[in-house]
């Protein structure tokens, strides 16, 4: 709980793909992997504190504001397909299920996405092909704890 970002009003959200162990403090991993928020790992984490037996009011609201995030966040009407030689490709599919990018900028909540040269994009289609398409960079991770959230809420 306690590597949760807060916003500047106080308002929790989700984690980052990486802590530091000894200061708990946001962290770049990979050089692809910037200090981010993450959806993936926030979605595990989620299904995690929802599966505590008991969860104390700490918890409770940690799971408040992941959610209200990945409600924020969360990208309708496009999909993460193979676009033939162009590869992996964020493209319009109204009525597709949900889809949130793997990483956000923690300011904003924008999309970005990284590079081996440590580069930070906002456009998925800026950065080399071979780690567009050997990344998850987006995909419908928190879906299970939304559709589980109403139940573990009452």
């Amino acid at each position: 709980l306690a590597t949760q970002i807060k916003t500047a009003d106080g308002r929790r959200t989700v984690w980052c793909q990486q802590h530091d162990a000894l200061t708990l403090q946001p962290c770049a991993a990979r050089n692809i992997e910037p200090i981010a928020a993450t959806a993936k790992e926030s979605a595990d984490l989620v299904q995690f504190l929802m599966s505590l037996s008991h969860p104390s009011p700490e918890v409770v609201a940690a799971v408040d504001g992941a959610m209200a995030w990945f409600r924020r966040t969360a990208l309708p009407d496009l999909a993460w397909r193979r676009v033939g030689a162009q590869g992996e490709q964020l493209v319009a599919a109204p009525g597709a299920p949900l889809l949130w990018a793997r990483l956000y900028e923690l300011e904003t909540d924008r999309p970005i996405f990284g590079d081996r040269d440590r580069t930070i994009h906002y456009v998925v289609g800026e950065i080399s092909p071979e780690r567009r398409n050997g990344y998850g960079w987006y995909g419908d991770w928190p879906a299970g704890a939304m559709a589980a959230y109403q139940t573990w809420r009452r």
